[in-house]
């Protein structure tokens, strides 16, 4: 028998809090839609094809369900009165042109939402029927045995038996198909599930906080395997694509999402929150710090209480101190912004020296401007540098400076109005508000 197999997701009950089965499939579980954890199981028996089955209503609405970089088939069931499940007869008779066409197939049926199922289970579990010349093989699911369990058929034996699972209906179920094979002399095997979470269903939406608790405990565990010290592992969430290398230290209360990188021997101190984003080697993220679609490079300093936006680079061995914000900016080799500090669109290079207080004013009302910092510049703090603007190398800004025009390489610059200095004025006002004529009593 050819050792490809066919694999039939579908997706179970709508369950309650769901407006749809399309849905609950879509569902974010630690980063990834519920459904593609099961997808990805399968996908590991490296099948000859993989369906989804959907209800009409629910195939309607399944362009959210994209199979990624695997290519899945969408079987439509119709549409079902009531919102019913479909049965694994019903399923079966659905896919009867796909198991006549490969009768020298097995058909392995899951739920995609069983989020927590190894691959090493399903193939243990086509080893076994194929080990034991089984027609029919089910993997042990507890009391949602009858109507959602994981099963996988002889293609060639259940052929001749669609027309009367047609006929039964939502009566011809995997008791209806064990009885029919079993009177046929055909082997019915039983196998058990290794771990009880393997077979954990979500069937209403309280169920999603369950799933995702197990499966962050699974990601924490590789983690630690290898050698991501978690200090507190319950109170940190890190997303099932994220990758952290060794030596990392993690703090409590981190949250890590979406195919996130981080580095060898970083530390990640509490309340920081990283999304889709690229960290170095040796990188210090102190407390309360934000970002999002940005890279940082080996051995860069960041926090507290940062934020740094979509498209900021920050580069290597540079210092983004406490309440600095970036925006789609490139901050250069060892320059240091350390506090209080706004810089969007713009490009810093290295060895630069932001003062507190220093503004890029990037936005006119109509469109954003870019600001360029060279080498080596020092911008004095209250700095506010009116985009487009350019301060040449190892220019000097002074603080307090408005700067509207490009600054010469090496030169001080100097943008604010002259100090003047009244001597004797308050007193002078006090004096004239004595002499002020009382009004009628």
């Amino acid at each position: 028998m050819n050792g490809k197999v066919i694999v039939l997701l579908h997706g179970g009950s709508r369950g309650a809090g769901f407006a749809s089965v399309a849905e609950k499939l879509s569902c974010a579980l630690l980063g990834k839609p519920l459904w593609s954890y099961a997808l990805e199981a399968t996908a590991c028996l490296k099948p000859a094809s993989i369906l989804l089955a959907l209800d009409d209503s629910d195939a309607d609405s399944a362009v959210a369900l994209s199979g990624g970089r695997f290519r899945v088939s969408l079987l439509r069931l119709g549409r079902r009165k009531g919102g019913r499940t479909a049965g694994i007869g019903s399923l079966l008779v659905a896919a009867a042109p796909v198991i006549r066409k490969n009768r020298r197939r097995d058909l392995l049926v899951v739920p995609a939402d069983r989020p927590l199922l190894q691959p090493r289970t399903l193939k243990n579990l086509l080893a076994a029927h194929r080990k034991r010349g089984c027609s029919l093989t089910i993997l042990s699911c507890g009391p949602e045995f009858e109507r959602d369990s994981i099963a996988v058929f002889r293609a060639a034996d259940v052929a001749p038996l669609l027309a009367g699972l047609a006929r039964a209906g939502q009566e011809g179920g995997l008791g209806f198909l064990a009885a029919k094979l079993a009177a046929r002399g055909r082997k019915v095997g039983l196998t058990e599930s290794p771990e009880e979470a393997e077979i954990l269903g979500v069937t209403a939406r309280k169920d999603l906080a369950r799933a995702a608790g197990l499966l962050r405990g699974r990601k924490n565990e590789a983690l630690a395997r290898r050698g991501v010290t978690l200090l507190d592992p319950l109170s940190a969430w890190i997303d099932w694509e994220a990758e952290v290398g060794a030596g990392t230290v993690i703090y409590p209360l981190v949250v890590i999402e979406g195919a996130t990188r981080i580095g060898k021997n970083c530390r990640i101190y509490p309340h920081v929150h990283i999304m889709r984003s690229r960290v170095g080697d040796r990188v210090k993220i102190l407390s309360s710090t934000v970002f999002e679609d940005s890279r940082l490079e080996d051995d860069v300093q960041v926090g507290p209480f940062s934020r740094l936006r979509p498209g900021t680079l920050v580069r290597a061995a540079s210092k983004v101190g406490n309440f600095v914000e970036m925006k789609n900016t490139v901050f250069g080799p060892r320059s240091k912004a350390q506090h209080l500090s706004y810089l969007g669109d713009s490009l810093v290079e290295e060895d630069v020296n932001i003062g507190a207080g220093t503004i890029t004013c990037n936005y006119d009302g109509v469109r954003k401007s870019r600001t360029h910092i060279e080498a080596g510049a020092f911008i004095g703090s209250g700095t506010e540098l009116v985009a487009p603007v350019k301060v040449g190398k190892l220019a000097y800004v002074a603080a307090g400076s408005t700067i509207t025009k490009d600054v010469s390489p090496a030169s001080l610059a100097i943008g604010r109005a002259r100090q003047v200095e009244k001597p004797g004025w308050v007193l002078e006002q006090l004096k004239k508000l004595r002499r002020k004529p009382r009004g009628p009593k």
